[in-house]
């Protein structure tokens, strides 16, 4: 079974708007992801690999490979995973800086960005705030219900 537009919809929005947050409050954050359970429940995910400064890859890596195995074994009916990212050239963006979310059910899979440039203002304390473009999508070859689509 596959989640449903608005399901899927429902994990975007809450991975841009922690992004937002975290860009917000600490001008930039490490992968995080969100899933969907069966029953339509949208939950938090975090990776943690003991390290106190842990590369970005290998949390992207650590949530990807979770994520692989629950769609794999039918726990998640979607998932999304967010990472800070220079949006690539070749889609002309209108700002470099931007968040990806690899949004993926059964029989889809799209990474969405999100471009952005972060304004600080404040002379004694800096707040940030974050300027947002107009986000698009991008299909992409499915990584983490491959197994679950053979079914």
């Amino acid at each position: 079974m596959a989640a449903s537009p608005e399901q899927l919809h429902e994990l975007l929005t809450y991975c841009l708007d922690f992004a937002r947050t975290m860009l917000e409050k600490a001008g930039e954050f490490h992968p995080f992801g969100a899933t969907l359970s069966q029953g339509g429940k949208v939950a938090a995910v975090g990776g943690y690999n003991g390290e106190e400064h842990p590369k970005a890859q290998e949390i992207y890596g650590l949530l990807a490979d979770a994520f692989r195995s629950g769609a794999g074994t039918g726990e998640f009916l979607g998932v999304a995973l967010a990472a800070n990212v220079n949006i690539p050239a070749q889609f002309s963006p209108v700002l470099p800086d931007g968040v990806r979310v690899h949004i993926e059910s059964a029989g889809y899979s799209r990474f969405v960005y999100l471009p952005y440039k972060i304004k600080v203002s404040g002379m004694f304390k800096k707040t940030r705030s974050v300027e947002a473009g107009e986000p698009f999508s991008v299909e992409v070859p499915p990584n983490f219900y491959k197994a679950a689509e053979h079914v």
